[in-house]
């Protein structure tokens, strides 16, 4: 093991999670059995929710979209508390929120890099395949792997990176937003509860926006000489978009979706499925973003 960089909370806990050391080839190891465990948990949620009537029914292209749905959630939680963990327990990030780094975000963005890795990988499967237009949604996370990419390998920027990755706080409620929509359960006292924790969310979702760029503020002249160039013109960008336009028209739409409850993610989508339905093809147009 490297002793030069600190273990971290995550590594000085997790026995098992000794054997990482920081090198180039275990990074790039970790972020591949990242990416196959993604994908085994597809198939497994895949083979469980056959289970249901509701999924069975589904067109091809949504089955693909429920199961998603089911791994994005568990990275959606996963990532928050590996987050909120890493930020509390490594003072090493704290003290430096550019240059910081223990072996513990190290594995932490391992994890992150996997999962966008798949995600990319489904997205542009579901395109070829399926002829679902989700070409915004695999922007922005493609845009993610870079940025993820750049701060695991160049070693530096994880302190804002586990802060930024905390967002995904709601995404595991989208995921059973979508998924109640589904089942016919947008009437019921579940759904409501959970569309209106996640309207919250997404209010808070702003303010730790608000938190990412007071830290770049605060820490500029660290972020400018040290930080890697297309890595701070994608965070900065990236944040005032989210910022000043994503993220409250995201809060607007779920706001609405409290009282609407529409589906968007394939709003568009099913008169063409059942078209093609009627013509026995499997071509439709839509969008997979939640």
């Amino acid at each position: 093991m490297d002793t030069s960089i600190p273990e971290g909370v995550l590594l000085r806990n997790v026995p098992f999670l000794s054997a990482f050391n920081g090198c180039y080839e275990h990074k790039c190891i970790s972020c591949f059995l990242f990416f196959l465990f993604h994908l085994l948990l597809l198939l497994i949620l895949s083979v469980i929710s056959n289970i249901s009537a509701t999924y069975r029914s589904l067109h091809v292209s949504q089955r693909i979209y429920w199961n998603l749905a089911g791994v994005r959630s568990v990275f959606g939680v996963s990532s928050v508390v590996l987050s909120i963990v890493t930020l509390i327990g490594d003072k090493e990030l704290r003290d430096d929120t550019v240059l910081g780094v223990t072996l513990s975000c190290q594995f932490f963005f391992t994890y992150i890099v996997g999962f966008f890795i798949f995600e990319c990988c489904l997205l542009l499967f579901t395109e070829i395949t399926f002829g679902v237009k989700s070409l915004g949604l695999l922007a922005h996370h493609f845009i993610s792997l870079i940025g993820y990419s750049i701060g695991l390998f160049w070693d530096h920027g994880y302190f804002i990176g586990a802060l930024v990755v905390s967002l995904e706080m709601s995404t595991p409620f989208s995921c059973l937003c979508w998924v109640l929509l589904k089942m016919k359960l947008s009437q019921s006292l579940l759904w409501f509860a959970n569309q209106w924790i996640l309207v919250h969310l997404f209010h808070t979702r702003q303010n730790v926006l608000c938190v990412v760029m007071l830290v770049v503020a605060r820490d500029w002249e660290n972020v400018w000489q040290n930080m890697n160039v297309l890595l701070t013109v994608l965070l900065v960008g990236g944040a005032v978009i989210m910022l000043g336009g994503l993220n409250p028209y995201w809060t607007q739409k779920k706001t609405e979706q409290l009282f609407t409850r529409e589906d968007w993610n394939f709003h568009s989508v099913i008169p063409q499925i059942n078209n093609n339905n009627n013509k026995s093809t499997n071509q439709c147009n839509g969008s997979l973003t939640t």
